[in-house]
């Protein structure tokens, strides 16, 4: 993809996740010239955006080279972080270097080398934790449940202290029910595996009743690129959900509608530690136009595409490795 001379520079760091990739897509159809960070090598990164990608993670030595090579980002945004709330639970320590270590390395970079670059800090709906009925506001009180949670609130914490101390203009994405082709954990991709493993009776954690915000990639990307700041120092949150609740009992009840054949949906009754009972947006204070514009039947009914007809034929030991 052919980048016109002046296009805008811009940091992707997570370019390789799942969000991040759609988000530098994003950004290169837009005409900016894309810089994506990762832990691992990237394939098809430089064919679908026309940038570069720097593997290694998120560190001075790879941001130096990216600034050297490239010069200053005109914004940067920050998805790079821990993956789940139970790889979290299982290794806090190493959740709390991806989330927060690489947060206040990328921070505190730009304030040395690019203090004028406004940034976009990617949290999560599971800082708020658990005891909220309804939809909840962005100014609710703050109680995580895991690790995950609890590392997502320093990195908002990082970037409070940053906007205050230095002037570095930032904005907080809190993340709800992320999903969309190229998703490679969570409930969907479990459930598509086991149906593609031709299980008919399946059985699903918690009770089915849990109530989650569900928003396409696709929303979710136009959400973070509008919300980024301008140039003025300042610091505000934002909810990056689409107020358009499901229960788990109903999304996996899409993906079978979607999938087809007869099969048998029941839940466990026991909840995993860290998972919160209901976590629903309130998006009061979303800029307008960001209206949610793929509803829940026709996201989930893509992604068991996207699955059959990408997942499905792949090399079986590149579906291991992609599994989470």
């Amino acid at each position: 993809m052919a980048q016109s001379k002046e296009a805008k520079l811009v940091w992707v760091t997570g370019a390789g996740g799942f969000i991040g990739r759609h988000l530098a897509r994003f950004l290169a159809q837009g005409g900016c010239h894309v810089i994506g960070f990762g832990r691992n090598e990237a394939p098809g990164f430089a064919v679908a955006t026309g940038g570069i990608f720097f593997s290694g993670g998120v560190t001075v030595e790879t941001m130096d080279a990216a600034l050297a090579a490239h010069g200053r980002p005109a914004a940067v945004y920050h998805l790079a972080g821990g993956a789940t709330v139970g790889q979290s639970i299982a290794d806090p320590l190493k959740d709390f270097e991806q989330s927060v270590v690489s947060a206040a390395c990328v921070l505190d970079f730009l304030r040395r080398r690019a203090p004028d670059a406004p940034v976009v800090l990617a949290s999560s709906a599971a800082v708020y934790g658990g005891g909220h009925v309804g939809s909840i506001r962005v100014d609710a009180a703050l109680d995580p449940y895991s690790p995950y949670g609890y590392h997502k609130r320093m990195v908002e914490e990082l970037g409070r202290s940053y906007c205050a101390a230095y002037g570095q203009p930032i904005s907080v994405a809190r993340l709800f029910s992320v999903y969309g082709e190229g998703l490679r954990k969570q409930l969907l991709w479990d459930l598509c595996g086991r149906l593609a493993a031709g299980e008919t009776n399946i059985v699903l954690g918690g009770m089915g009743t849990e109530m989650r915000d569900w928003h396409h990639v696709s929303d979710v990307v136009r959400l973070i690129h509008r919300i980024l700041p301008t140039s003025e120092p300042r610091f505000t949150i934002y909810n990056g959900g689409a107020g358009a609740p499901a229960s788990v009992s109903t999304i996996a009840g899409m993906v079978l509608e979607a999938w087809g054949g007869s099969h048998r949906l029941s839940f466990s009754g026991k909840s995993r530690p860290g998972d919160p009972l209901n976590l629903i947006s309130d998006p009061s204070g979303v800029p307008e136009g960001l209206q949610l514009r793929v509803p829940l039947s026709k996201g989930i009914a893509g992604y068991v595409n996207w699955y059959r007809a990408e997942v499905l034929t792949e090399p079986a030991g590149r579906l291991r490795r992609s599994a989470p």
